[in-house]
């Protein structure tokens, strides 16, 4: 049976989402496909540790990478399941053509997490690293997912928490009251609409520390993986160089030697799954 079309070239289907400009984050990612993976040390720590709580499932199975970006993920479920069949979803058709390149034999299927075009009941594990915090409408996402898991299937998923980029917070609301850093849902909300939504959920949360130079340092960074700030809320138009001085500054008096600020990742782990 197949899931999605077989493809030459990722197909790209349209977003119903209304809850976030789809597009733009698209194009965000999408443009920071080509030097993604140079940045993006902390995205692959994470997916290793989620891999790490992975349920046992049958080899033959039917695996969803769901935001699948280059393809890391891609690869460890190839080597986890080679007989598997794996999809690799993202919204940004960039990703998905990287993709291709790190993991071959797997189908790619360009959509949107809250819209899935996939049979309901279809599979046998879905795995999602860092992506759903993209997905503003957790209800929809939960049931969307709760749709097409097969009865007694599982999803593992990361996420960040509302403690991510604490200092550049705190650092930038010394300068203005924009917004100025993405903003996190909490634990207890994301546990609450997996389970309105029919899906069991255990939740493990851990902190990663990276440090950087600077507040420019890490600002490259997060542009080099396309994690623009997406909240409404932020200032219109740019952000002058004089207010970003400052809050460069503010940011810099958390160093803990001459160049080294510690900068916090909050991660959360969710094992979902459904009633058999």
């Amino acid at each position: 049976m197949m899931l999605v079309q077989s493809l030459g070239a990722p197909t790209e289907v349209q977003s119903t989402s209304t809850l976030l400009p789809r597009a733009a984050i698209a194009r965000s990612f999408g443009s920071a496909a080509q030097h993604y993976d140079e940045h993006a040390a902390l995205q692959r720590t994470v997916a290793d540790n989620l891999f790490a709580r992975l349920p046992s499932t049958q080899q033959n199975s039917t695996i969803l990478d769901m935001g699948c970006g280059t393809g890391y993920c891609s690869q460890l479920l190839r080597k986890r399941f080679p007989q598997g069949t794996i999809v690799a979803l993202d919204l940004a058709l960039p990703m998905l053509q990287k993709a291709r390149q790190h993991a071959a034999t797997v189908q790619l299927l360009c959509a949107d997490a809250a819209s899935l075009p996939l049979q309901n009941g279809c599979l046998d594990l879905v795995v999602s690293s860092l992506t759903i915090q993209w997905c503003v409408d957790y209800a929809q996402f939960f049931a969307e997912l709760q749709r097409v898991l097969a009865p007694g299937a599982h999803a593992l998923l990361s996420s960040f928490g509302p403690a991510t980029l604490q200092e550049v917070r705190c650092a930038w609301a010394r300068v203005d009251e924009h917004t100025h850093v993405n903003s996190f849902t909490t634990a207890a909300e994301l546990q609450l609409q997996a389970q309105q939504a029919g899906l069991s959920c255990t939740l493990e949360s851990e902190r990663l520390v990276e440090h950087h130079a600077s507040l420019y340092t890490l600002s490259h960074a997060l542009k080099g993986i396309g994690a623009h700030n997406m909240n409404r809320t932020q200032a219109n138009g740019l952000t002058s160089p004089r207010m970003f001085r400052r809050a460069a500054g503010f940011f810099a008096a958390g160093a803990e030697d001459a160049a080294s600020v510690p900068v916090t990742w909050e991660i959360y782990y969710l094992l979902l799954h459904k009633a058999a």
